[in-house]
């Protein structure tokens, strides 16, 4: 009796979400059950790129000042998402950046 495929096409196709998440190669392999070496091969063959998102880092030495309440509130939704607070600020300034919600969220008109 042969071994059942652990990186079938549904799995495969879920993979680049997990990329996005920020997971990296070994903690994919680890959550699928499977090698870190057969994951690289699949994912080369498929076309799926295990590079994480590229990351802004702010400037040495420029702090991101948040209140004590907006990491509070963070922190809550975080948790009741299921993932870390850097991911929902993430998650949010992707969205607000791709949709370019920026007066939407600032409320305010567009400086022309």
């Amino acid at each position: 009796m042969g071994r059942q495929a652990v990186l079938t096409q549904k799995v495969l196709a879920g993979i680049p979400a997990l990329v996005e998440q920020g997971l990296r190669k070994g903690d994919i392999a680890e959550r699928l059950g499977c090698k870190e070496a057969t994951l690289a091969v699949r994912c080369s063959m498929a076309g799926i790129s295990l590079r994480g998102p590229k990351r802004f880092k702010l400037r040495d030495g420029v702090p991101l000042r948040l209140s004590r309440e907006t990491i509070a509130s963070l922190s809550m939704r975080a948790a009741a998402d299921g993932r870390s607070e850097a991911q929902l600020a993430s998650d949010l300034l992707e969205t607000i950046a791709r949709d370019r919600l920026y007066d939407a969220v600032l409320d305010s008109a567009p400086l022309n």
